[in-house]
């Protein structure tokens, strides 16, 4: 089961490679791809770090989730500013285009909930290790098989983007 977790881990950045290849032109749609990219690229570099935390894997996975929603609430802003430091017409046009749509709210949702899965497990895992529950029973039962979910669902909304 864990090689099935690690290949869910590398998915999303799968998914948003073939993503930009069917939606390249489309500048609204490339730019968010690419900077969920640079965003998975760095968590799949952190990761290997952040596993060996232990009991506050769950924490940093949670500030991961929340960092996923950066790309879609701050790319707009992010492509004036290099557009005001640069003057590439890429940004302005991205800028100018941007709207918000109905995939990025389901993505928006969807690390929402990977937040509170993983909020709830480090609450849990807190628990165990105080000695105040004897048995983490969200952690192993729910939060492995929620965290798919949100990875297969995020996966899903990027590959009907624009």
């Amino acid at each position: 089961m864990k090689e099935f977790y690690s290949l869910v881990e590398f998915l999303p950045l799968t998914v948003i490679t073939i993503s930009l290849l069917l939606t390249w032109k489309v500048p609204t749609a490339r730019w968010f791809l690419i900077c969920y990219a640079v965003l998975d690229i760095v968590i799949i570099l952190l990761n290997p770090t952040i596993m060996q935390w232990r009991t506050h894997y769950y924490l940093a996975d949670l500030f991961m989730c929340i960092a996923l929603v950066l790309p879609i609430v701050y790319r707009r802003p992010l492509a004036l500013f290099l557009y005001e430091k640069t003057h590439i017409n890429y940004f302005l046009l991205v800028f100018n285009r941007q709207v918000f749509t109905l995939q990025e709210c389901g993505i928006i949702l969807l690390m929402l909930f990977g937040a509170f899965i993983n909020l709830v497990s480090w609450l849990e895992i807190l628990a165990y290790k105080y000695y105040w529950i004897d048995v983490p029973y969200f952690k192993l039962y729910v939060r492995n098989n929620a965290m798919i979910l949100v990875h297969v669902g995020v996966c899903c909304a990027n590959l009907v983007m624009h």
